[in-house]
């Protein structure tokens, strides 16, 4: 297999059309060398290319701890390259307007799914974050005209995300979608996409390069209404009173 690394970093759509195939023929493949399914190939591929890797050792006496920081500063350099705008600011327009918004994200994409939360609260949206899937998909199926959803998927094949992300899209509201793939079930279904940078790989799942950058679009959202909104500032005022005599 000619350049396997990028194969950990494909959907099975994305894999497909790079080798001139079908997403059944790259199934069917993966089935045929006793694998259950593309994800359990990707992690049996993931496995053996992470051991035949040597360690790196430390580069000019800098400590290879370091390195995280410089993927993080990376997956931001390139989140910027990635993100257009134009579609930050309507996707903040939708939010400001929005009658309640719902947040969903399941594993370590409900970081950025709360951290989404306590921001648009902060700016006086009412916002409710769920992880549970089986609450997700109860608040998703109750959304009504005017409502938000808004889906935070790595991968954007997570299956509950993507079953969420149905119901909303079922309920006629807008979804808008946070992810690190440009080509997913989720991308499919979304009116507007937000591109983080870093994919994940089966080995880095929850990794901080992608969630560093899912989190800054968040806070990309938040100053966008801030700025355009005075009654967003406003409430960024009397929220930050409202906690001000919590701490010591």
């Amino acid at each position: 297999m000619e350049g396997p690394e990028r194969v950990l970093s494909q959907t099975v759509t994305e894999l497909a059309e790079a080798s001139g195939s079908s997403e059944a023929s790259v199934i069917r493949f993966c089935r045929e060398q006793g694998f259950p399914s593309f994800q359990g190939f990707k992690l049996a591929l993931a496995t053996e290319l992470a051991s035949a890797q040597p360690a790196r050792a430390e580069e000019a006496g800098r400590h290879a701890l370091f390195r995280i920081v410089d993927r993080a500063v990376d997956a931001l350099r390139q989140t910027e390259d990635l993100l257009d705008p134009a579609a930050v600011e309507a996707v903040a327009d939708r939010l400001r307007k929005a009658r309640r918004v719902l947040v969903f994200g399941v594993g370590a994409s409900s970081v950025t799914a709360r951290y989404a939360q306590y921001k648009l609260a902060r700016i006086g949206l009412q916002a409710v974050a769920h992880d549970d899937p089986h609450m997700a998909a109860m608040a998703t199926a109750a959304l009504a005209e005017g409502d938000v959803a808004l889906a935070v998927s790595s991968s954007g094949s997570t299956l509950d995300v993507v079953r969420a992300a149905t119901l909303a899209k079922e309920a006629g509201v807008f979804l808008a979608a946070i992810t690190n793939r440009s080509r997913s079930p989720l991308t499919g279904l979304a009116d507007m996409v937000l591109l983080a940078s870093a994919p994940e790989t089966p080995l880095t799942g929850g990794a901080l390069t992608s969630k560093i950058s899912q989190l800054v679009i968040v806070d990309m959202l938040f100053e966008t209404i801030a700025d355009r909104d005075p009654a967003a500032r406003d409430a960024i005022r009397r929220t930050a009173q409202s906690v001000a005599d919590r701490g010591y």
